[in-house]
């Protein structure tokens, strides 16, 4: 009886350690897993981890210059291009006092320019009466000494017309048409004056006056 009793103590012993050292085989195991992936030794390994499931890689297929922000940004600056301007003809200007008084209203022409065959000239009228005068562009004319004949353009022309009495106004009167190529010389008149004062006739005429080249 009591061989029978030693025998099973012993048989537990050896029960309880090789539980514990499965336990701590286990355990290693578990530890491989986690840190390498994979169970086992050598040819009895086996991978946990899944290579099939991995993330693609960051390489991308798309070309340079497209896609993303930084190739949205650099296509735009490559393919962009730049609007071609036609630069305008170079304005050829004179300046002077080109002069005439009638009665007590005086046009002066102070500067002309010429861009390209278009004509402004730089006018100021003083009108030295008491009354106010009107010096309207509609009337306006101008011939060069080929005796070529314009008038006023009253789209770009900037003319204050009325002339308050003891002032003076100064604007611009661009002429209609472009000059003659040929023409060095132009004759301006302003026609159709109005006011108690104005000038007998109601015109002044400026002759003379230069045009640049």
């Amino acid at each position: 009886m009591d061989d029978e009793i030693q025998h099973l103590r012993k048989t537990n012993t050896v029960l309880k350690i090789s539980l514990v050292m499965l336990g701590v085989l286990v355990l290693l195991g578990v530890i491989q897993a986690v840190t390498a992936g994979t169970v086992g030794v050598g040819a009895l390994s086996v991978n946990l981890r899944d290579t099939t499931g991995q993330a693609p890689s960051a390489t991308s297929d798309t070309p340079s210059g497209q896609g993303g922000l930084n190739g949205a940004l650099g296509s735009t600056t490559a393919e962009s291009s730049e609007t071609s301007t036609t630069p305008s003809a170079e304005t050829k200007v004179v300046t002077g006092s080109f002069k005439q008084a009638r009665g007590l209203l005086t046009v002066e022409v102070t500067k002309v320019e010429n861009q390209g065959g278009r004509v402004k000239l730089s006018i100021t009228a003083v009108n030295a009466s008491t009354a106010k005068m009107d010096l309207p562009l509609g009337p306006f004319k101008a011939v060069d000494d080929q005796k070529r004949e314009y008038g006023a353009s009253l789209a770009t022309s900037k003319w204050p017309v009325s002339i308050a009495k003891g002032a003076s106004i100064t604007g611009t009167v661009e002429l209609d048409q472009n000059i003659g190529k040929t023409a060095k010389t132009i004759d301006i008149a302003f026609n159709g004056i109005t006011g108690s004062l104005a000038p007998t006739g109601g015109a002044v005429a400026v002759p003379g006056i230069e045009i640049p080249r």
